[in-house]
């Protein structure tokens, strides 16, 4: 039932990244998992794949001349719980912040339908959950303009 739990918000940032290559704003990439598949039958269907590694971050790119990283994360509540913050990838934003790089995530509350982006080093990754109040005092509000594109580089900019 998680499975497509952030599908929506991938495919608007998704768009976005897109619009941006487009109009020569920034790069931006989708990191893939690293699956190995060990079967291949006869109908040249793929079974048996395993994850190789841990990812780092959902997206990676370069603005500006800065090197830009972002995980995004969707909920259906006014909370996001801790569990849907991965150790790896917090402590992985937080190395590209001390490095000098722009590190952040992009959440998407579904039941208000609203979009925020937060900085790393606000996410406290010791407590239990984020709530939307905490978010919309420490995080930068991202519109929704239509077809389907959140501009997230004006409000990486003021971070």
């Amino acid at each position: 039932m998680n499975n497509n739990r952030g599908m929506l918000l991938e495919t608007i940032i998704n768009k976005t990244i897109k619009q941006y290559k487009e109009n020569d704003v920034a790069i931006f990439h989708k990191k893939t998992l690293d699956i190995k598949f060990s079967n291949v039958n006869a109908k040249n269907k793929i079974d048996n794949g395993v994850i190789m590694s841990k990812s780092t971050v959902d997206y990676y790119g370069i603005y500006n001349g800065s090197f830009v990283a972002f995980e995004a994360k969707s909920t259906e509540s006014i909370i996001v719980p801790k569990n849907n913050f991965k150790l790896h990838q917090h402590n992985y934003l937080k190395t590209i912040k001390k490095h000098g790089g722009i590190a952040f995530y992009i959440i998407l509350f579904k039941t208000t339908n609203e979009f925020y982006l937060i900085d790393v080093t606000l996410v406290d990754y010791n407590k239990k959950l984020i709530t939307l109040e905490f978010v919309r005092k420490n995080g930068c509000s991202l519109d929704l303009i239509f077809p389907g594109v959140i501009d997230f580089i004006s409000s990486i900019l003021f971070n």
